[in-house]
């Protein structure tokens, strides 16, 4: 009987929106119907106008049927020929019906070669503020394909698109390269295609060169090198999901009420910058023994996340952790346990628990958790891409607390180097990098820089310095007035380099260290009067390390 009412109400709708829809269209999805009138569509109550900026696309329509209006096609390629810049308040939006669009045809046997020396693209655009939108509710009803990668039907890095210009979003869309991965189409099966090959390579989704990017309830799917909109300088990725191996995903993500599959080790390459973020997700490890976020580092913060494995015997930040690195957590598990992340690295973890700092990412007002994207994502612009500023500032102002212009991060860098914007991981903790300092020779001042997220610097003087215990004897540290900087003079009676770990920290939660070679005086430098002096080297040096000692 169910059964019989169901299927009824699914006619009865299909019907419905067949005798609205007067050109005789019939949407793919019925339990998303979209009405189609040729100048305008209608999806859920509301009716939009088709014109310069809002097109409508969907791969049922033939080329004849798509012909006879200005705004409608039956590829997003197609579409994407005539696209023109949208802006913040009015994007270019393309409206997309379910279906399986192919952004590189899958059925051409001809290898992808990049130009000057780039990887190969299926698509290049150049639009700002240009929205991808979804006709679904099920982002998998919308998919956006292709399948080649390194070796496999591409000389290079194939990646889908490459897509520059600010404001670009996404919502209601899956981007899958099944180049090592199964297509599988539930509304249409007969559009399901197996995998290229099941050696895994470098089959990549999204460049962007953008800033303020938005995907919401996008999915991303591939294996290697993910790329869901890699190289955008601000990003949220909303109730989103990732499939992926390892150098897979957006080093400068904030990932809110997402779904990660990790199917290897290190699905991060690096982060750069104030990093990657995690808020309220939920992160299935499909690995085997270790898992790690990064391979080449970088800052991760890690909050109300919950992790699930069946294998993994071991969560940290990377597999060789650097001394003056810095990583943030609160409130994580493994199997519904608590989960403090490396564990063999204790330095390398902050818990926030009871550290003002956790405001920066979350707070608790009137009952309700409140995950603090304005704060992170502001910038220097005020941008708001959840529209909750006036919730954040009246929250601020009841509570007492301060939930906005809140730093993330903290660094260490010596007083002469400059950090350009957007630094590279190798910038900012790097061993190369690291400066040897010679008692009763020379010594080195170092400089805390405090930073919202995304390199916005913040002047604060309230600053602890420190040595690392059992080390205070090999150096003096010498505060600056406002606390900002702090010299450090080397005092090393040993007769070798000793290496020695700077460390600072805010009142809030915010650490960093820095890693200086400490280094006795010179012995040349020592020897040269004893040894006029006394009538033998060997002497010399013994009344040398009495006097030094």
């Amino acid at each position: 009987m169910k059964k019989t009412i169901l299927t009824s109400i699914g006619f009865t709708i299909i019907c419905l929106v067949s005798g609205q829809n007067k050109t005789g269209y019939t949407p793919l999805d019925p339990s998303n119907p979209v009405i189609f009138g040729g100048d305008h569509i209608i999806y859920k109550g509301a009716t939009i106008k088709l014109g310069p900026s809002a097109f409508f696309i969907d791969g049922q329509l033939s080329d004849e049927e798509a012909s006879k209006y200005s705004y409608v096609f039956n590829s997003l390629n197609k579409a994407a020929e005539h696209i023109t810049d949208g802006t913040e308040v009015s994007p270019m939006v393309l409206y997309i019906a379910p279906y399986v669009y192919w952004i590189d045809d899958p059925d051409d046997p001809a290898v992808r070669v990049g130009k000057n020396g780039q990887s190969p693209y299926g698509l290049i655009i150049e639009c700002e503020w240009l929205k991808f939108f979804g006709l679904s509710d099920k982002a998998e009803n919308v998919v956006l394909a292709c399948n080649r990668g390194q070796t496999i039907g591409s000389q290079g890095n194939f990646t889908m698109f490459r897509i520059s210009g600010d404001g670009t979003s996404s919502e209601n869309i899956t981007f899958g390269n099944y180049c090592n991965v199964d297509l599988e189409y539930q509304l249409k099966p007969e559009f399901n295609r197996k995998k290229r090959a099941s050696a895994i390579v470098q089959a990549q989704l999204i460049y962007c060169d953008g800033d303020k990017i938005v995907a919401r309830n996008t999915r991303f799917i591939s294996r290697l090198n993910l790329m869901p909109f890699v190289g955008a300088k601000r990003i949220l990725f909303d109730k989103c999901h990732f499939e992926c191996t390892d150098d897979a995903m957006c080093a400068t993500g904030v990932y809110l009420n997402s779904t990660m599959d990790f199917y290897s080790s290190k699905p991060f390459y690096a982060t750069t910058g104030t990093g990657a973020v995690l808020l309220n997700c939920e992160v299935r490890l499909l690995t085997r023994g270790e898992q790690y976020f990064t391979k080449g580092g970088g800052q991760l913060t890690v909050i109300d996340t919950r992790f699930s494995s069946e294998n993994a015997t071991y969560i940290g930040w990377r597999d060789v952790v650097a001394a003056d690195v810095r990583n943030y957590q609160y409130n994580v598990t493994l199997n519904r346990q608590p989960l403090i992340i490396g564990l063999r690295n204790p330095s390398s973890t902050v818990d926030l628990t009871g550290n003002k700092l956790l405001n920066a990412y979350k707070f608790e007002h009137l009952g309700k958790t409140t995950y603090n994207i304005y704060n992170l994502l502001c910038g220097n612009d005020d941008w708001d891409p959840q529209r909750m500023k006036d919730l954040v500032l009246t929250a601020e102002k009841e509570s007492g607390e301060k939930y906005t212009m809140l730093p993330v991060q903290m660094t260490i860098i010596p007083a002469q180097e400059k950090i350009e914007p957007n630094p590279s991981i190798n910038q900012l903790f790097n061993p190369a990098r690291r400066i040897t300092i010679e008692t009763n020779k020379n010594d080195v001042r170092l400089t805390a820089k405090i930073y919202r997220f995304n390199l916005c610097e913040l002047k604060d003087n309230d600053i602890d310095w420190e040595v690392s215990p059992g080390q205070e004897s090999l150096v003096e540290l010498k505060v600056s007035e406002n606390g900002s900087e702090c010299q450090v003079i080397p005092r090393n009676r040993n007769d070798e380099t000793k290496e020695v770990i700077v460390s600072a920290s805010t009142p809030s939660g915010l650490q960093a260290a820095y890693v200086l070679n400490v280094s006795p005086q010179d012995w040349s430098r020592r020897n040269s009067s004893s040894l006029q002096r006394y009538p033998n080297q060997k002497m010399a040096r013994s009344m040398l390390l009495i006097n030094w000692t």
